[in-house]
C-alpha cells in the first residue's frame, strides 16, 4: 500500500485545488496557467494558486465579458496590510479585499473587506486574519447587487432604491455608475502581495428571482467620516463653479404650511398639525393625517425612508422646549411610534440619516434661547446621542433671531440648510476638523426659507414650499461651471 501512497496524496492535493463545479458554473481557472488572462509578468501561479509576484498592474480576463447579471464565486486571502479588489463593472465596481485589522482603510467599513469600495459598506466584519483563505461571491441581477463573505451575505442592496442616495452618492463622486455594464473581470494588483483560488461564475438566468434584502450598512466611525470627508473635498476641488436653481412648477396644497417631504411616488405636505399626501405627477390629494388628540404641537420636516415617513416634532414656542420624532406608515398614513428627544435641549426642526446615524437639528430661537447655540446631533439608529456639530459663524448671522428650519443631504453629500424666511438655500459640509460644519455658500431660491426635502429617485429635485400661497415648490438645483 506505501507504494500507491504518492499517487494518493497528487490526487488528492489536486482535488483540493480543483474542486468539482457547481452545476452551471463555468471555472475562469484551470489550477495550472493563466489562460485567457492578460498581465504584465506580475502574476503566476504558485501552488495551484493565482498570486501576485511583483509589482504590476491588474490580472484581466479575457475570455469573455462579465454577464449582466451573474454569479462570481472565489477564493483569496491577502497578506499583512495588503488591501486589493475584484472589479467586475465598468469604473468603480470593486469588491474589496483587505486586510481589515492591519490597513487603514479597516477603520471605515465602506473601504473594508467586502464592501462595495467607497459605496456600501458590509452589515457586518466577518473577514479572516490576513494569510487565511476566505470565501468571496458576488450577485449581481438587474438593480440588485450582493456581497458575500464566508458564507454569509453581508451587502445587498438595489441600487435603485432612493434610501440608499446618500451612501451611493460617494461612490457617484468616485466615479462610480452604478448602471454600467460590459467590464472585463479585473484582479487588482495595489502594491502588496494577493493570492486567488477556485474562481468560477455563471449567468444569472431571467427566470430566476433574486430577493433583495437592504441589509443595513455598519456605521462609519467620526475619525474615519472626516478622512472620508477630507478625500471627497479633494475630489470636488477644481471640478464645481457656481450653483443654479431653476424652478419646475408648482402646486397647490394646503397643509404646506411648515415643511414637504417626498419619495419615489408623493409628496407630503406638513403642517403643525397635519399631513397631506399628494401625487408628484398630477398634485392629486389621495390622503393624509390630522391629529385629534392636540398632543402634536408643531410638526416640521420630514424625510421618507423604509416606507416611513419621519417628522420633525417640537412645542415651539412654548417652554420648557419638547422634542420628538413623529413616525408615520405612508401608505395608511397613521402614526407609528414617537421617539422622545427632549433631553437634548432645543426644538427639533429636521432630521435626516446618512452612513448609519441619524442627523437632528435642535434649534434655538430668539424667543427661547440663542439661535447660536442651534446645532445638529449625530444619533446611532437607536437614537443614543453619539456627537455635536455646530453651525459656522456665517450661517449664525443668516439665522438672525430664527434658526434653520430644514436641513437634508443632497447632491455631492454636502448639507443643505434653510432659515425661516429667507429666500437661500445654504451649503455646508461636514467638517474635517473640529466641532464645526464647513460653510460653502449659499443658492438664491424661490422658497421662502421653510423645511424641505430632496427628491432621492430624481437627483437634483429640489421639493419645498411657499407658506403664503400654501403652495409645494419643485425645483431643479444643479452646479455649473
Amino acid at each position: 500500500m506505501r507504494l500507491f501512497q504518492p499517487v494518493l496524496t497528487a490526487l488528492l492535493l489536486a482535488s483540493s485545488l480543483s474542486p468539482a463545479l457547481e452545476p452551471g458554473f463555468e471555472s475562469l481557472f484551470d489550477g495550472k496557467t493563466l489562460d485567457g488572462w492578460r498581465q504584465d509578468g506580475n502574476w503566476a501561479v504558485v501552488n495551484g494558486e493565482i498570486s501576485r509576484v511583483k509589482k504590476g498592474g491588474s490580472l484581466v480576463y479575457q475570455k469573455s465579458k462579465v454577464p449582466d447579471d451573474f454569479e462570481l464565486r472565489f477564493e483569496w486571502k491577502v497578506s499583512r496590510g495588503c488591501n486589493s479588489g475584484v472589479y467586475y463593472r465598468p469604473g468603480q465596481h470593486e469588491y474589496q479585499l483587505l486586510d481589515n485589522a492591519n490597513s487603514p482603510y479597516g477603520e471605515n467599513p465602506r473601504q473594508a473587506a467586502a464592501s462595495l469600495f467607497f459605496g456600501m459598506a458590509p452589515a457586518r466584519d466577518v473577514v479572516k486574519p490576513f494569510g487565511e483563505w476566505n470565501e468571496g461571491r458576488i450577485i449581481c441581477k438587474g438593480t440588485v447587487i450582493q456581497h458575500w463573505l464566508n458564507g454569509e451575505k453581508v451587502v445587498d442592496f438595489d441600487y435603485a432604491d432612493p434610501r440608499w442616495f446618500n451612501e451611493l452618492e460617494v461612490l457617484r463622486i468616485r466615479g462610480g455608475d452604478l448602471t454600467k455594464r460590459g467590464a472585463n473581470l479585473s484582479l487588482q494588483d495595489h502594491g502588496a502581495d494577493v493570492g486567488f483560488r477556485n474562481l468560477r461564475w455563471r449567468t444569472i438566468p431571467a427566470s430566476e428571482g433574486l430577493k433583495c434584502e437592504n441589509l443595513t450598512p455598519m456605521p462609519i466611525p467620526e475619525s474615519a467620516l472626516r478622512k472620508e470627508q477630507g478625500r471627497l473635498n479633494k475630489m470636488l476641488a477644481g471640478s464645481k463653479g457656481v450653483w443654479k436653481h431653476e424652478e419646475l412648477k408648482r402646486f397647490q396644497a394646503d397643509e404646506a404650511h411648515q415643511g414637504v417631504a417626498v419619495d419615489s411616488q408623493h409628496f407630503y405636505a406638513i403642517t403643525n398639525a397635519g399631513i397631506g399626501k399628494y401625487r408628484k405627477d398630477t398634485g392629486e390629494r389621495v390622503a393624509g393625517w390630522k391629529d385629534t388628540s392636540g398632543r402634536i404641537k408643531h410638526l416640521n420636516a420630514g424625510i421618507v425612508i423604509n416606507d416611513r415617513l419621519w417628522c420633525a416634532h417640537s412645542n415651539y414656542p412654548e417652554m420648557p422646549m419638547k422634542s420628538s420624532v413623529e413616525v408615520f406608515d405612508i401608505t395608511t398614513m397613521q402614526p407609528l411610534e414617537s421617539i422622545d428627544l427632549t433631553g437634548i435641549g432645543g426644538s427639533l426642526t429636521w432630521v435626516d440619516r446618512r452612513d448609519g446615524w441619524w442627523y437632528a437639528c435642535f434649534a434655538q430661537y430668539a424667543k427661547t434661547g440663542d439661535p447660536a447655540r442651534t446645532r445638529v446631533v449625530r444619533f446611532d439608529l437607536d437614537w443614543q446621542s453619539a456627537a455635536e456639530i455646530r453651525f459656522p459663524a456665517e450661517m449664525v448671522a443668516k439665522f438672525g433671531k430664527n434658526s434653520s428650519s430644514g436641513g437634508s443631504f443632497g447632491p455631492d453629500r454636502h448639507l443643505f440648510i434653510t432659515g425661516h424666511d429667507a429666500q437661500e438655500l445654504y451649503v455646508l459640509d461636514l467638517p474635517v476638523d473640529g466641532d464645526t460644519w464647513t460653510w460653502r455658500t449659499a443658492i438664491p431660491i424661490s422658497a421662502h426659507g421653510q423645511a424641505f426635502a430632496w427628491d432621492r429617485s430624481q437627483p437634483g429635485i429640489l421639493y419645498s414650499i411657499d407658506r403664503k400661497t400654501k403652495e409645494v415648490i419643485v425645483s431643479r438645483v444643479s452646479s455649473v461651471l
